[in-house]
């Protein structure tokens, strides 16, 4: 990646999509309704263990409750965010789309749910694991209103993004405290950020709350941080909500008590990988939550999670037909606790012989195939030092792409709109007692 270039490209291109009335709060235009259920079914989990539906509020006698259902889907997309509302007016807003190769699930995921058209996404701050697929659902769905804050970021994944809304037809809208969505079927503001923040990426995040009814409130923090926290508090907005979608995946470096104090939560839902070298959720953020009673949900336990309230309470269900390269359409229960080691997957490997067999303190890399079709996946094994965390790069034409493994366990990869007849090279990198052992392999998209 030449970053110096990539660097002035990305600033250019940035200033050069965001409109003209970025700068203050703004309400777009009234929006069409947009109509369709659901196809799939979905079963009720629970967080902690205990039961998730809330008690019904006391309802004021002179007010009315609003009409029909908000529903709230937390994607499962791996290490990564991306979250799907709809509003009983029938729109949709999306909150950024998971990593660079998990575009293609959530474009699925919408399709599934008879979304073909997002009145608002929000890009909540440049990283890969929040907007990397947000390209792909802006090549297949179309978006009225994109909101990011307004701050550059010199990768490709960025710069893809900001294509993409170009290709659109779009212009960027800040995204910063005080801005509303201007929805009809609920109210969503955004409260962060609330200042200028430098180069820090996790600082930038937009954070949104949303609110449906008296009790319908929820919080979306993207990877926002302490310093934002502090921010938010000492700007005097009213914070507070029943679900907090829990900031930077659960790392510690964000959910302080302070936040938790002006927030108020009943319950925590927090997007993470299962297994991810991260050590996200750490037990410093679960157990802050434990201690102030607020039940947790996990996105690498229960797959997909829906939200839905009518105002008063709210229930959560899992949709395990919505996953990752998963291609059935029935849901069935997942309860926690999670499964500790992932299965192998049926998908023939590649067999390690003695010939084969790497020696101590050695990797190697294969591929069950080395000719996939676009939209096909591929299984990489690295054998050798098992047990230990690696990093591969998968060397597109278009781009880089970071993936993350152990070794001895097999890696699924979906390969989207790899350039045909490209090789592509990939860089295995894997760490183990303060030593790095690296190896390569390759493979061409037919």
């Amino acid at each position: 990646m030449k970053k110096n270039w990539m660097a002035a490209l990305g600033l250019t291109a940035s200033i050069a999509l965001f409109g003209a009335g970025c700068s203050g709060a703004e309400t777009p235009a009234s929006k069409p309704a947009h109509t369709g259920k659901p196809a799939d079914s979905s079963t009720q989990v629970t967080g902690n263990t205990q039961k998730t539906k809330e008690e019904p509020a006391q309802s004021s006698p002179n007010t009315a409750p609003p009409a029909g259902v908000l529903k709230v889907y937390f994607f499962d997309v791996g290490q990564g965010d991306s979250t799907l509302i709809q509003t009983p007016k029938g729109e949709n807003i999306l909150i950024d789309g998971g990593n660079n190769d998990k575009g293609d699930d959530v474009v699925r995921y919408l399709h599934q749910l008879h979304v073909n058209e997002l009145d608002d996404m929000i890009a909540t701050h440049p990283d890969s694991d929040h907007i990397g697929g947000l390209d792909t659902v802006l090549d297949n769905v179309k978006v009225k209103n994109v909101y990011t804050p307004r701050v550059t970021h010199d990768t490709r994944t960025y710069e893809d993004f900001l294509l993409a809304v170009k290709n659109q037809g779009l212009k960027l809208k800040q995204a910063k405290a005080g801005v509303d969505l201007g929805l009809k079927g609920a109210t969503m503001k955004l409260v962060a950020p609330v200042r200028d923040y430098g180069s820090e990426m996790n600082d930038w995040s937009a954070v949104a709350k949303l609110t449906y009814g008296k009790k319908g409130t929820f919080l979306f923090t993207g990877d926002a941080p302490f310093r934002s926290e502090d921010d938010m508090i000492a700007s005097n907005q009213d914070i507070s909500a029943q679900v907090l979608k829990v900031g930077h995946h659960g790392a510690k470096t964000a959910t302080g008590q302070e936040f938790l104090n002006a927030v108020k939560p009943k319950y925590a839902v927090i997007s993470v990988g299962k297994g991810n070298s991260y050590g996200h959720p750490t037990e410093e953020v679960l157990n802050l939550l434990k201690a102030n009673d607020i039940k947790i949900f996990r996105t690498d336990e229960s797959k997909t999670i829906l939200a839905t309230t009518d105002g008063n309470e709210i229930q959560f269900k899992s949709v395990s037909a919505l996953t990752p390269n998963h291609s059935g359409s029935r849901t069935a229960a997942i309860a926690p606790p999670p499964i500790k080691k992932p299965a192998m997957p049926k998908t023939a490997i590649p067999p390690v012989t003695k010939q084969t067999q790497p020696q101590a303190g050695t990797i190697k890399a294969a591929l069950d195939n080395k000719t996939p079709q676009q939209y096909h996946d591929v299984h990489l094994m690295v054998t050798g030092i098992t047990g230990a965390k690696y990093t591969a790069t998968f060397h597109y034409k278009s781009k880089d792409t970071v993936y993350e493994g152990t070794v001895g366990t097999p890696l699924e990869v979906r390969i989207s709109r790899a350039a045909a007849g490209y090789e592509v090279n990939i860089d295995v990198e894997a760490t183990s007692n303060g030593k790095t052992y690296t190896t390569q392999t390759s493979f061409i998209p037919q």
